[in-house]
């Protein structure tokens, strides 16, 4: 049996092109085509045609397991029913990772003695993704059997066999999770961290910190440096990956550097690129975050071989193939940030985009506080209203619409509404005191 992993060709002109690739060394022929006619014409970038392709990676295996190729089916006239939607839409909500962890820990324990008098546990249930994944899969995967359904009968297409196949798309695509971009886990503080503890994370990433992992000096500086810009201007790890040296401005009063889209850049050695999702814009800096990339480019990059072969700020300083080259994004998420996590337990729900998170809060907490000196007539200070403030958050976290920063506002409004809360029972319990006092006094008199 042929199986596929999804691989990314990097053409002549810097595109890369995700393709699912078989054992065969043969791509898949019709989700190629797929990709190809449909999905790469529309702009989509690398890592969403990658995540579309895993989607219907994982739907292969359902045609495997159930002995079915609907491409066959399709050109004979027959489509999915009811039936084969639920089936294919329960197999798409397995969470294959977490599935894989628990064969693994049965496979390891199947050779243990078995105590029968110890108590029953329950029955491991199949673990699942989470909705918007599922929906996410299932929108892949409708959109492949829509593609290859037509395709099948391209020759000799009816107003007949077309209408079968639009009740099929709309079948499956009613049958997809539902509330979409409605989290159910959208607890605002379960996003962001308490202060103290994103300090304290920041504190051991220092390079100076005795309890840094990391034992190469250079090492230490870039990923301190790394954390400092995520948490002093809330840039996702991909931004962070993309920052360029020739987009910096490190003297003089206009200190700032770029967020760039470097998609598709022909100098760029990574496949996989981790790239900027938000808009291009320019980003104020602090002369002392200026002093930290003025130490790392010129202390620390500057001696690194293979540096002058790109413009990528940060870089892969251990010997090996890749010292000089971009760090990748696999090598930020898979060695550095779980060493970091690894330090203490306490930092295991630590994730790169809770200091996005956590720059909000904080933005959220000035605006307050200029707008409490402006109320109180300080010389120096306007206030902010909320539509400035809006602007304000779009330009800094690169959103295409205001709306977009609402979700980051939300655990600050959240906060305020209990703070408030808080204050208004304590008031209250004050008051019901005080005329319990007066009447306890009253009573003696």
């Amino acid at each position: 049996m042929i199986e596929y992993n999804v691989d990314t060709l990097v053409f002549g002109n810097g595109e890369r092109y995700p393709i699912l690739m078989g054992s065969d060394e043969m791509p898949h022929f019709h989700i190629t085509l797929w990709i190809t006619v449909k999905i790469r014409p529309d702009g989509k970038q690398a890592k969403t045609i990658s995540n579309k392709l895993e989607h219907v990676k994982w739907f292969l295996q359902w045609e495997v397991e159930n002995q079915r190729n609907l491409y066959l089916e399709f050109q004979q006239g027959k489509y999915l029913d009811e039936d084969d939607i639920q089936s294919i839409k329960s197999h798409l909500a397995i969470d294959l990772n977490k599935l894989k962890n628990c064969k693994a820990k049965q496979t390891k324990g199947r050779n243990k003695v078995i105590d029968l008098t110890s108590s029953p546990s329950f029955v491991e249930v199949t673990p699942s993704v989470g909705r918007n994944h599922h929906y996410n899969r299932m929108t892949s995967v409708i959109e492949y059997l829509n593609f290859i359904a037509g395709l099948a009968v391209q020759k000799r297409a009816t107003p007949s066999l077309n209408s079968k196949i639009e009740k099929m798309t709309k079948m499956f695509k009613a049958a997809r999770p539902k509330g979409k971009g409605q989290n159910v886990l959208d607890n605002t503080e379960s996003k962001t961290l308490p202060e103290e503890l994103v300090k304290e994370f920041m504190a051991v990433a220092h390079y100076d910190s005795e309890q840094n992992p990391f034992k190469q000096e250079k090492v230490r500086f870039r990923n301190h440096l790394m954390f400092h810009l995520m948490e002093k201007h809330g840039i996702r790890s991909g931004e962070l990956l993309s920052l360029k040296l020739d987009e910096m401005i490190l003297h003089g009063t206009q200190k700032s550097f770029w967020v760039r889209r470097t998609q598709d850049d022909i100098n760029d050695p990574r496949k996989n690129q981790r790239v900027a999702k938000t808009k291009e814009r320019k980003l104020r800096i602090s002369d002392a975050t200026a002093d930290l990339l003025n130490t790392y480019i010129f202390e620390y990059r500057k001696g690194t071989p293979n540096v002058k072969k790109h413009s990528y700020l940060f870089v892969a300083h251990r010997k090996g193939d890749t010292q000089g080259q971009p760090l990748s994004g696999s090598t930020f998420d898979n060695t550095i940030v779980p060493a970091m996590k690894a330090v203490d337990e306490k930092f295991s729900d630590i994730h790169p985009h809770y200091f996005r998170h956590d720059w909000n809060e904080g933005f959220s907490q000035k605006i307050d506080m200029n707008n409490e000196l402006a109320a109180s007539g300080v010389e120096g200070y306007k206030t902010i209203d909320s539509g400035e403030e809006a602007k304000m958050r779009k330009h800094q976290m690169g959103h295409s619409s205001e709306s977009s920063g609402d979700v980051y506002n939300k655990r600050h409004i959240t906060k305020k509404a209990n703070e408030q809360n808080i204050q208004e029972q304590e008031e209250l319990n004050a008051a019901v005191a005080r005329e319990q006092s007066k009447k306890l006094g009253g009573s003696d008199e």
